[in-house]
């Protein structure tokens, strides 16, 4: 036999905005200012990591044009291009998603350090 249990909903409570958060939606100079500050910040981290993934990238096929030879070379009977994917592209695009997980997560730490400051 089945049985349901249930609990009483829990009421949340009405979230109040600062004031410093509610200057981001006021339509003047000083709420455009902390926006575009933010959104700058959001691009120089995402730009600074598009960059060597951009470049890692377009590395490998550079690779294969130069090193016509390395689509018949073989690392312990594994074919060279599968080592330099598995192990020169894939692990270093990895690390760049945890450098801008971290970067991107700090930007927006400081933004709101900022505005709970005022």
């Amino acid at each position: 036999m089945r049985s349901v249990v249930r609990a009483r909903p829990r009421q949340v409570p009405a979230r109040v905005p600062s004031p410093a958060t509610e200057d981001l939606f006021e339509e003047d100079e000083y709420g455009r200012t902390l926006l575009g500050s933010l959104i700058r910040a959001q691009l120089g981290v995402t730009v600074s990591v598009l960059l060597p993934a951009g470049v890692l990238l377009c590395l490998y096929p550079l690779l294969a044009v130069l090193l016509p030879g390395l689509a018949q070379a073989t690392v312990l009977g594994v074919p060279l291009a599968l080592v330099l994917l598995g192990g020169g592209i894939y692990p270093p695009m990895v690390l760049l998603g945890v450098v801008y997980v971290r970067r991107a997560e700090r930007v927006e730490r400081q933004f709101s350090d900022l505005l709970q400051d005022q």
